[in-house]
């Protein structure tokens, strides 16, 4: 996460990627569809702050509904996410061995 969203290198790419007939189309009468069908897409997020679903904190979150939005917006319906918080925590250490174990399930299940 930089400053509640995503890195400009990030974003870059998006936007190199989301394009129309090579990740989504549009019909007059249906709208837009996304392209890219039945895979799924984990998500590394990361932050140095901590932005709990549910907490007035979650608000400064733009980064993980942005890209699941936009993921979601190229075809994307399984998007599973794991967090890394409060990297600038003394407690880093421990949320880092946390997520390790939780990715290494995810990886498994992947």
């Amino acid at each position: 996460m930089w400053n509640f969203s995503i890195p400009y290198r990030l974003k870059q790419y998006i936007d190199i990627i989301v394009q129309p007939g090579f990740t989504f189309t549009f019909d007059a009468d249906k709208g837009y569809s996304g392209l890219v069908k039945g895979k799924p897409l984990q998500l590394l997020l990361a932050s140095g702050g901590e932005y709990p679903d549910g907490t007035p904190m979650a608000a400064f979150d733009f980064q993980k509904p942005y890209l699941e939005m936009i993921f979601r917006f190229i075809g994307f319906t399984d998007i599973r996410s794991l967090r890394v918080e409060g990297t600038l925590s003394p407690a880093a250490q421990d949320n880092l061995k946390k997520i390790k174990t939780s990715a290494m399930e995810a990886g498994q299940r992947f």
